[in-house]
């Protein structure tokens, strides 16, 4: 797809390779609030709903599955592999902790999100290996502080702008882009996520009002304005107070608004969870949006659905990225490891372990390894389980 078509230009808006540029461009100014619209700003679409991360984020069942996805990824192990053997091997500090001042969770976490809301994630490279020159350290870029020029047609981007200042394209200083598979959610579900944001606002009004919504009437003299509010304050006050409220004088009390079960609130709510998190990917009973029986079995089921549906995208995105020749050497690849993920409950992987030690296919120092146990080494253990003491021949003296 080309860059237009992802920009989503209108069919009938002609613009010139100038103005693509320029527009392209001026995404650097753009803050970080609003870069999550710039989808829809470069095309002036009307139909696009213009909302922020930070809006989005309000929304207890969007926050939920942002934690879901981006905490669940984020800690799972990431090792390299030695692609031509499949042999596990030593991780370079890019693949072990990319950024010096932040824990490896933080940066994948953070990656996860960009992509997940943005669709488009980046890493700046702080320091290369004089070895090979691929990057040594790298730090989580804020999306909205990037921007990118395009080619004489429109059809690729041929270089990327840090704070409207040009960035190398490879080397120190350069971007490790991450690109998503669709646009991100802001932009894919913004009309979902405002119906949500407007139910939050509705349930904090409905909320902050502990009966539907009343007009006092007075019947009688027109008061001056202090009075009125005065009384309106009094009245408040009491409903807050006491539950009842008594106002002398011709003052008539209607009621014009609608209670929570009328306005189905609740269900509202309700059927919007289920939506986004179908538009994540997740299973709705994750934000609780489905009431159901859920078993140690069939969670354990849940979660390689979880993983096959909603996490594996994104964790595609950033293996087959870092394991590419100018992240990674060309013989080595980088995986998530998803075993710990989806262990099971230990009945269950005592019978796997067994099984697998029965074939031959594993040691008994690496079905320990398992289970995180220290290795037993080459001596035998006891009955007890313990490794007994080694035992030395004392060697009488002439």
């Amino acid at each position: 797809m080309g860059l237009l078509n992802a920009f989503r230009v209108n069919a009938n808006q002609s613009l010139t390779n100038e103005q693509m540029i320029v527009r392209a461009s001026t995404l650097a100014d753009i803050p970080y609030s609003g870069y999550s619209t710039a989808w829809g700003m470069i095309g002036e679409n009307p139909s696009v709903v213009t909302i922020t991360r930070e809006q989005a984020m309000t929304v207890p069942a969007v926050a939920r599955s942002r934690g879901i996805l981006a905490g669940s990824i984020g800690t799972i192990p990431l090792y390299s592999y030695n692609r031509n053997t499949g042999a596990r091997i030593t991780n370079r500090t890019l693949i072990e902790q990319p950024d010096p001042a932040l824990p490896r969770i933080n940066t994948i976490s953070w990656l996860v999100d960009d992509l997940l809301f943005h669709g488009a994630a980046y890493l700046q490279v702080l320091d290369v290996s004089l070895e090979d020159g691929r990057p040594y350290r790298a730090r989580r870029i804020n999306p909205g502080r990037v921007s990118w020029n395009v080619n004489y047609d429109g059809t690729m981007i041929t270089s990327y702008n840090l704070d409207t200042k040009p960035v190398p394209n490879s080397g120190l200083n350069s971007l490790i882009v991450f690109q998503s598979i669709e646009e991100g959610l802001i932009a894919r579900a913004g009309r979902t996520l405002k119906t949500a944001i407007e139910l939050e606002q509705a349930s904090y009004r409905m909320a902050s009002e502990p009966v539907p919504q009343m007009v006092l009437m007075n019947e009688g003299m027109n008061l001056p304005g202090d009075q009125v509010s005065s009384l309106m304050e009094t009245f408040k006050r009491a409903r807050r107070e006491r539950s009842t409220a008594y106002i002398e004088g011709p003052i008539k009390m209607e009621v014009v608004g609608l209670d929570s079960a009328q306005m189905q609130m609740v269900e509202a709510r309700q059927f919007l969870s289920a939506e986004i998190a179908r538009t994540c990917g997740i299973p709705a009973w994750y934000v609780n949006a489905e009431s159901a029986s859920m078993t140690y079995s069939n969670v354990t089921a849940e979660r390689r659905s979880l993983l096959d549906f909603g996490l594996r995208p994104f964790i595609s995105i950033i293996e087959e990225r870092l394991s590419m020749d100018d992240v990674t050497p060309r013989n080595q690849t980088v995986k998530f490891d998803i075993d710990d993920f989806l262990r099971g409950n230990p009945m269950e992987r005592v019978e796997i372990t067994v099984k697998l030690l029965d074939a031959g296919i594993i040691s008994v120092d690496e079905a320990r390894e398992m289970e995180d146990l220290a290795p037993r080494g080459s001596q035998p253990a006891t009955d007890n389980g313990t490794t007994p003491p080694s035992q030395t021949t004392e060697v009488p003296t002439q």
